[in-house]
């Protein structure tokens, strides 16, 4: 999915449950990392559930692609959403990017508890490292 659809989709959501429904249908949408590819280099440290994250650069492009995955189904959906945000930019567009905010502008923060908030800070700061 891109952001656009992402931004519809959460738009339509006339409640919580709505919502819920479109992140874990979202969730669905992350391609599952090979099982070699979670390994400890690949963790992302400071969340609750297992997560994943590479990244590579496009070395003719200078343009970034990621996979993730999870072991959490919700955490799938949020990696889902903020590697729609992040895909084929650059480097410095993806450190001027403002995820936590996109992430609040589709009204997700009631999923945000505060162990899975600090699990979206980590995978954000680990974009981020991966991409200096």
């Amino acid at each position: 999915m891109n952001t656009n659809e992402i931004k519809d989709t959460f738009n339509q959501c006339q409640s919580k449950e709505e919502s819920f429904r479109a992140l874990v249908k979202i969730s669905k949408t992350l391609v599952r990392l090979d099982t070699n590819l979670k390994s400890n280099s690949n963790a992302v440290t400071g969340c609750e559930s297992q997560v994943w994250l590479t990244a590579e650069k496009d070395k003719e492009t200078g343009l970034w692609h990621f996979q993730a995955d999870s072991d959490a189904k919700l955490i799938r959906g949020f990696l889902a959403i903020l590697l729609a945000y992040v895909e084929e930019l650059n480097s410095e567009q993806i450190q001027q990017l403002d995820l936590l905010s996109q992430l609040n502008d589709l009204n997700l923060e009631a999923y945000l508890t505060s162990s899975r908030n600090n699990g979206i800070l980590a995978i954000i700061t680990r974009i981020k490292e991966l991409t200096q």
